[in-house]
């Protein structure tokens, strides 16, 4: 009888244990950059209303969300957004890697008994 064919080879499994491992610090400085930028585009608004306090509030609003400073905030928040499901898609794709090995590796053990 041939053995059957592996699905996830051990040293994939290690490079996924190991990204793991490797990127929980990266994944976590991306999560607070993107709470930061969130923050950051609120704080760029309420600074932009600030500088025109003469204008109705509606005013100071159109004049915020037009800023220059507004759009760079809004760019950064997003891109710091983009990372992070990056980031969490790449963990994400490792640990169903490690899913699969363990299934694989179960159903050997089923086959062998």
């Amino acid at each position: 009888m041939n053995a059957p064919t592996r699905l996830i080879a051990d040293n994939e499994l290690d490079k996924a244990l190991a990204w793991l491992r490797d990127n929980a610090r990266t994944i976590g400085d991306a999560k607070a950059e993107t709470i930061r930028a969130g923050h950051m585009v609120k704080h760029v608004k309420a600074l932009v209303m600030k500088m025109h306090n003469e204008l109705p509030v509606s005013a100071q609003e159109r004049e915020a969300y037009a800023s220059e400073q507004y759009l760079a905030a809004l760019e950064a928040d997003a891109k710091a957004a983009g990372e992070f499901q990056k980031l969490q898609a790449l963990r994400e794709a490792a640990a169903m890697k490690i899913d699969a090995w363990r299934t694989e590796q179960s159903n050997f053990r089923a086959m062998k008994v």
